[in-house]
């Protein structure tokens, strides 16, 4: 074999070489306190009238996306919060009014506590059809004096603000 033949087929094994040491998984991120949206509360509607179809809009919380990021001063959270906005039945006789959606986070240690809860507010246009009209919320949050080791025993509730009769009526409904 020449000297040509043996270079050329060193390197052709070069980049196998290469390539698999590339192939190395990056170590796992800590975990993060764990996001959810709270049962009940992950959905809202304004209504015309008191039958089940009179509704001009039905709001869903349909997804939690982000992940946070540990330092030396706690965990920083950087979630995104995903809606669709559906017109209903009585979307026509509705006003074309701009929809706010109230929607909360809830920030909770492991005993269980309420830390922290906020409230904010989505303003955006009626679904301009038959389709659901999508929203994202974005939002950032510190827990301070949380590390890796505690972070995973943290939750994040995200849910729709509703008023405490609508509540009322949500929880009568569940206990059928």
């Amino acid at each position: 074999m020449s000297g040509r033949r043996r270079f050329a087929g060193l390197a052709l094994l070069a980049p196998i070489a290469f390539a698999a040491g590339c192939a190395r998984q990056p170590p796992a991120p800590p975990p993060c306190p764990r996001p959810a949206i709270l049962d009940g509360a992950q959905t809202l509607e304004r209504r015309t009238g008191a039958g089940p179809t009179e509704f001009a809009w039905r709001a869903t919380l349909t997804g939690i996306g982000g992940g946070c990021r540990y330092d030396a001063e706690g965990v920083q959270l950087r979630y995104t919060l995903d809606m669709a906005i559906v017109p209903g039945p009585a979307s026509r006789t509705a006003p074309d009014a701009p929809i706010e959606l109230p929607w909360f986070v809830a920030v909770i240690d492991p005993t269980g506590a309420v830390i922290d809860k906020r409230t904010f507010t989505l303003r955006t246009e009626p679904p301009a059809g038959p389709g659901p009209r999508l929203a994202r919320e974005e939002l950032e949050q510190r827990i301070a004096g949380v590390g890796p080791a505690e972070g995973p025993a943290w939750r994040i509730y995200f849910g729709f603000e509703v008023d405490p009769e609508e509540g009322l009526r949500r929880l009568r409904e569940r206990r059928r």
